[in-house]
């Protein structure tokens, strides 16, 4: 029960970071909705949510999800931006979800991502994010102090 409610505010959060209005009605498992959602692609007011909502730039955002700065400028808000960046989004989204709850407050989880950390071999999060197994390896890290086991 409580693993559905988690997921249940996931899945509002990436909607609401994503600027997705249908995603709510979208029956079933969050990996089959992000599934969904991938297929029918993200656009570009997706990332500019994203933007406004993690407190990240754009030349954040564009290094973290493979895309130049300059080409996503050119884009127009409904141009549909490729699988893998829609991908690394969503996986970006989900855990600044995480994030977030686990230090209750965006500011607090912002300074976390920014400050080296011994637990990741002395990188700063921010810095892991660029792939898949490094959002993995954040994600561990914030699942260990989220249950109080430091490392």
């Amino acid at each position: 029960m409580v693993e559905a409610i988690n997921q249940q505010k996931e899945r509002e959060t990436v909607a609401k970071w994503l600027d997705l209005k249908s995603l709510s009605s979208i029956k079933g498992n969050s990996s089959f909705v992000y599934l969904k959602v991938l297929k029918e692609g993200l656009h570009r007011n997706s990332v500019s949510s994203f933007i406004k909502h993690s407190s990240l730039n754009l030349k954040q955002v564009s290094k973290l999800i493979h895309v130049s700065e300059r080409t996503l400028q050119r884009y127009s808000p409904d141009k549909t931006i490729n699988i893998s960046s829609s991908e690394r989004l969503i996986e970006l989204t989900r855990l600044f979800h995480k994030g977030i709850d686990v230090f209750s407050e965006k500011e607090k989880f912002i300074t976390w991502l920014n400050r080296s950390n011994k637990a990741l071999a002395n990188s700063k999060p921010i810095d892991l994010i660029e792939t898949s197994l490094g959002i993995d390896l954040v994600m561990e890290e914030l699942l260990r102090i989220e249950h109080g086991v430091f490392s």
